[in-house]
């Protein structure tokens, strides 16, 4: 999927007591280089099961200075059909925005066999759906059309492309897990850096250990869980950067990056990173705190790291006053520390904080 030079207009449906993100949509189609040139919301109840929003709304689509229409939540392949056939414009949706700029920023065997996974996963989502709308176009009780049996072979196909990725990344987590031990075995504390995507998880990392990490501003820029070593009171920390969350994670990203979550699950001690100076911060936090629970990692010990200090006060002495700014967001009461890791600023702070937490495990 090519996002390059494509006029984009976003569809939305807004549910009761629904919050919805735009914002961040127009930032994903914009990493990939497509241009949104409008959007639609609307009030609805429920989404239309056949269109997704309603026919009316549709109608209004028409002739509009776009090639490509992109829809805020997941679709199903005949909404998809339906909204094509309308409008005369090529549909994806959210999910397929994500899971492209997955597959763009994948560099590692590992990344790409995750990202591969998740795709091949959406994919046969979507081929169920097509089967069945050859199910029932396809004629009487036991007949079947051409179209339908290559839908089956194809999901065939698919499956069996599962089976052998699922079987690639068995083999890596087995390493995983024995570089664990190994770990283990060695007394070694390990820090697994979260957050929301685009937070300075990677510079703060590459601030704390001094390893050379992937660092760029824009979303998802890490896939690859990257572990750098730093000494807290004598004894070697290991520290590892992790994939950023989102608002609404894909769950075909959730199945398939195990073994990049892994990390999550197995350390000692999570920093959770957020962005101080976000106009979101509330929700990139509450994200965070679902994607931690669907994870079943939230229990675990935790440091809350107010990153990107700078952009909201003008000297590292100006740090303690940021506190009123997260006070109520924070989901469970945890210890709090705000830096710049692109300045160095509270970083001392933080690593004694590490050190004390991890002293108390």
């Amino acid at each position: 999927m090519e996002l390059e030079k494509e006029k984009v207009l976003i569809i939305a449906v807004k549910r009761p007591k629904e919050e919805i993100d735009l914002e961040e949509l127009k930032g994903l189609i914009k990493a990939l280089g497509g241009e949104v040139v409008g959007e639609v919301v609307q009030k609805r109840r429920a989404f239309s099961t056949s269109t997704y929003i309603g026919k009316g709304k549709l109608e209004e689509l028409k002739g509009r200075e776009a090639t490509l229409i992109v829809s805020y939540h997941p679709l199903t392949y005949s909404q998809k059909r339906n909204i094509e056939e309308l409008v005369g414009i090529p549909v994806i949706d959210r999910t397929e925005v994500i899971l492209e700029i997955f597959s763009r920023r994948a560099r590692t065997k590992e990344a790409k066999l995750q990202v591969e996974l998740a795709k091949n996963y959406y994919l046969l989502s979507h081929l169920k759906g097509f089967g069945r709308e050859l199910s029932r176009l396809g004629g009487g009780v036991g007949t079947r059309g051409p179209g339908e049996t290559k839908s089956e072979v194809e999901a065939r196909r698919i499956r069996r492309r599962i089976y052998k990725l699922r079987k690639e990344l068995e083999e890596v987590l087995k390493r995983g897990e024995l570089l664990r031990k190994g770990r283990k075995k060695k007394g070694f504390k390990t820090v697994a850096v979260v957050g929301y995507t685009n937070v300075g998880k990677s510079t703060l990392v590459r601030t704390l250990t001094k390893k050379e990490v992937f660092v760029k501003d824009m979303p998802f820029a890490t896939l690859d869980v990257k572990t750098g070593s730093l000494y807290l009171g004598g004894e070697k920390v290991l520290v590892s950067d992790t994939v950023g969350f989102i608002r609404d994670l894909p769950h075909e990203l959730i199945a398939s990056f195990r073994a990049t979550l892994s990390e999550v699950k197995e350390a000692d001690l999570l920093l959770i990173v957020f962005d101080v100076s976000s106009p979101k911060l509330q929700e990139e936090i509450d994200s965070v705190y679902r994607t931690l629970k669907k994870l079943k990692s939230w229990e675990k010990p935790k440091i809350y790291v107010g990153n990107k200090a700078d952009k909201v006060v003008g000297k590292e002495e100006e740090l303690k006053e940021l506190y009123e700014r997260v006070a109520g967001l924070l989901p469970e009461p945890a210890p709090v520390v705000f830096t710049s890791a692109t300045k160095g600023w509270g970083i001392d702070k933080l690593k004694r904080e590490v050190e004390r937490v991890l002293l108390e495990l």
